[in-house]
C-alpha cells in the first residue's frame, strides 16, 4: 500500500495567530524527515509562492483552497476561476475596517481573498454587504465558527477536489490528511485517515472520525510515524 501525507499549511504546521507564519523548528524537521520517506503534500488557502518558501520539499501542492495545483513540474489552474468577480468584491472589502489579503496565482490572476478582523473583537460594520455582493457574484464563501475572519475564492473547487487531484498525480492509494479548520472538511472527507490538529481558535470543531492531536505535540507525531515506517521497511 503506497502512502501520503497531505497537511494544511496556517494552524496546522504553523501557530493560528496571523504574522506567525515560519514553522516551528522542530515540526520543520520532523516533516523533512517523514518527506524523505513518503510523499508529503501541502494544501493550503495560501499562495503557492508562500507555500512552496515554507515546505519546498514537499512533493506537490494546492493552494488558494485548490483553485491552483502545482505538481511534477507542471502548473493548473481552476477552470472555472472567475477573477474578475473577485477583484470587483476586493475593492469593496478594502474599505473594511480589516486587514485584507488578496491572494494570486503564480500566473498572477486573483483567485482568492480573506478579510481578517483579528484582534477587532467585533467582525467590521458592512461585512455582511461584502458576502452578499461575493455570494451574488457566483463566488465562494467561507466563514468560520471560532475563526474571525471570512474567505472569499474565485472557483468552486475546494481541498476535497484537490486532494483527490493530488492522490492521482502522485499516484498514492492511502492518504491521510492534517488540517485545523472548516475549510479543511471537504478534504477530510476526500482523505483515508483524518488528523484534527487543535488549537485555541478550533475548540469547537467537531470532525467524525478524526484523530486530535494538540498542535503542541505535532512534532512527537510526525516523529513517531516516520519511526513506524521505518520499522516497517
Amino acid at each position: 500500500m503506497s502512502i501520503a501525507l497531505f497537511t494544511d499549511l496556517d494552524g496546522t504546521l504553523t501557530p493560528p495567530e496571523r504574522g506567525r507564519g515560519e514553522l516551528p523548528r522542530e515540526v520543520d524537521e520532523a516533516l523533512r524527515e517523514l518527506a524523505k520517506l513518503i510523499p508529503v503534500a501541502v494544501v493550503t488557502t495560501k499562495e503557492c509562492s508562500l507555500a512552496t518558501a515554507r515546505v519546498p520539499y514537499a512533493a506537490a501542492y494546492a493552494c488558494i483552497n485548490g483553485a491552483e495545483v502545482k505538481a511534477g513540474g507542471y502548473v493548473a489552474v481552476a477552470e472555472d476561476l472567475n477573477p474578475e468577480a473577485l477583484v470587483h468584491v476586493a475593492k469593496a472589502a478594502e474599505r473594511l475596517d480589516a486587514y485584507v489579503e488578496v491572494k494570486r496565482t503564480t500566473f498572477g490572476s486573483p483567485a482568492g481573498l480573506t478579510i481578517d478582523w483579528r484582534g477587532a473583537g467585533r467582525q467590521p460594520a458592512g461585512l455582511d454587504a461584502v458576502v452578499a455582493e461575493a455570494e451574488r457574484r457566483g463566488l465562494t464563501v467561507l466563514k468560520y465558527g471560532g475563526h474571525p475572519f471570512v474567505d472569499i475564492y474565485a472557483t468552486k473547487r475546494d481541498k476535497g477536489d484537490a486532494v483527490r487531484l493530488l492522490r492521482a498525480l502522485l499516484g498514492v492509494s492511502h492518504v491521510v490528511y492534517m488540517g485545523d479548520s472548516e475549510n479543511d472538511i471537504p478534504a477530510w472527507k476526500a482523505a483515508d485517515v483524518k488528523i484534527l490538529v487543535r488549537h485555541k481558535y478550533n475548540a469547537h470543531l467537531s470532525v467524525e472520525g478524526a484523530i486530535p492531536i494538540p498542535q503542541e505535540e505535532l512534532p512527537n507525531y510526525l516523529r513517531q510515524v516516520a519511526n513506524n515506517i521505518k520499522t516497517s521497511l
